[in-house]
Order: C-alpha cells, then structure tokens, then sequence
C-alpha cells in the first residue's frame, strides 16, 4: 500500500471540510460541550456542597464526576465521524466529484485508508483538544477547593489515550462503509451514527465498578482494537468501486 497515495486523498477531503460550514461547526461544538460547558455545570455543582462535604466526600463526587466526563468524552469520539466519514462517498456523488476519483490509479485499500484518515485526523483533535480544556478548569478548580489534581487517573488515561482513538476509528469504518454502500446524505448519516450506540454500552459498562472499570477498559480496548482491524479488512472486502461508478443514480 502506498500511504503518500492515501495522504493525498486525505487532504483533498480536508479541505472540503474546511470549507463545509456544517461540518466546521460540528466540530467546534463537540470542543465546546467537553471542554467548557460540562466543566462549568461540575464547579456549580460542587460549589454549591462544598460547605456540606467532607473532604473525602468531595474527593470522592469529584472522581464520580470525572468519570462522567471521561465516558463523555468516549461517546463524542465515537459521535463526531458520523458527521464526517458518512459524508466521505456519497457526498462527493451528490457533488459529482466521486467519478473522477475513482478513476484515479488508487487501490481501494489507499482509497479507504485515506478517507478513513481524513474523518479520523480532525474528529480525534477536536476530542483531545476538549479533553484538554476540561482537565484543565476541571483541574483548577479541584486543586483550588480540595488540593488534589482529580485528572488525570489511570482511567481516564486509558480512556483518553487508547479507548476514544480506537473507539474514533471504528465509528469511521463503520461511516465509510455505510457511505460507500447508500446514496442518500441523510440515510449515511443516520445509518452510521447507530454505531455509537454499541461503544456507549461498552464504555457505560466499564465504569461500572470502581474495581473493575480499569481491567474492562483494557478489554474493551483490546475488543475495539481488533474489531478495528477486521473492519478495514472487510471494507476492502466489500467495497466495490465499478458498483458505484455504474449503479448509483
């Protein structure tokens, strides 16, 4: 596989999102929502029991709290690619820019890979990037009022840096396939987003338990990883560029 060849499709649809008014504020909202509005909602919580808490008690519905925000951040990884990838195929159809795509001298695996890539880039930095301005006021305010940094822990370490990237990725496979399969915009985007469904379960599941929820969100993420994996092989499995080019109306 030549990945300069898939890197030039990323790019291409880059800078359609750039320019994609819908999409570019999607995005931003997710940011906002993590970043800015949950942390705000959790100090005026706080706040207000701060008086009638221990400091243990405190320290304790903060790490709730965190874990809250933490599967928050799971479920929007896996949301946001609905928005993109959903778009990758059929969008480019309604705008009848798919043909000379693919024409050009790609494998469908550079061709998949590089639309993958290009709902993946953008979908996980505006994740980190809101995962990094909640631990920031989140942090802030916890040192302030109880002398503690509540983030990071290992949970939300693993969350963070392994679950929500895999997690990212399998929703943008699950969205190219469905994309290169439908020719409606509304039916990729619906049909693609019942995938987030199943990851909420499974990260609502691993933090269930305050003794279990670091061993599951191990085995969750080795269950995502390799469910990522089979997913790229069985979208080159089943892709079918002629289909496309001669069958959508």
């Amino acid at each position: 596989m030549r990945l300069w060849k898939s890197w030039i499709v990323t790019q291409k649809d880059l800078s359609v999102i750039r320019k994609n008014k819908y999409v570019f504020y999607s995005l931003i909202g997710m940011p906002l929502l993590l970043g800015v509005v949950y942390p705000i909602i959790f100090v005026f919580t706080l706040n207000s029991e701060v008086a009638s808490l221990t400091h243990a008690q405190l320290l304790a519905a903060s790490t709730q709290l965190v874990d809250i925000a933490t599967i928050l951040l799971v479920v929007i990884s896996a949301f946001l690619p609905s928005i993109i990838a959903s778009y990758s195929f059929v969008g480019e159809k309604v705008e009848k820019s798919l043909e000379p795509l693919l024409a050009t001298p790609t494998t469908d695996g550079e061709l998949l890979l590089g639309k993958s890539l290009a709902a993946f880039i953008p979908c996980i930095a505006v994740t980190y990037l809101g995962a990094a301005i909640s631990a920031s006021i989140l942090d802030v305010w916890s040192y302030t009022k109880i002398g503690v940094l509540v983030i990071p822990n290992l949970y939300w370490a693993l969350a963070t840096l392994i679950i929500a990237p895999l997690a990212c990725t399998l929703s943008v496979e699950v969205n190219v396939i469905v994309s290169s399969k439908v020719n409606d915009i509304r039916a990729a985007q619906q049909l693609g987003s019942l995938v987030s469904l199943p990851l909420i379960v499974l990260v609502l599941f691993a933090a269930t338990s305050a003794q279990l929820s670091v061993l599951v969100a191990l085995l969750v993420s080795v269950a995502l990883a390799v469910a990522d994996v089979a997913l790229f092989f069985l979208s080159k499995e089943t892709f079918q560029r002629e289909e496309i080019l001669t069958k959508w109306k």
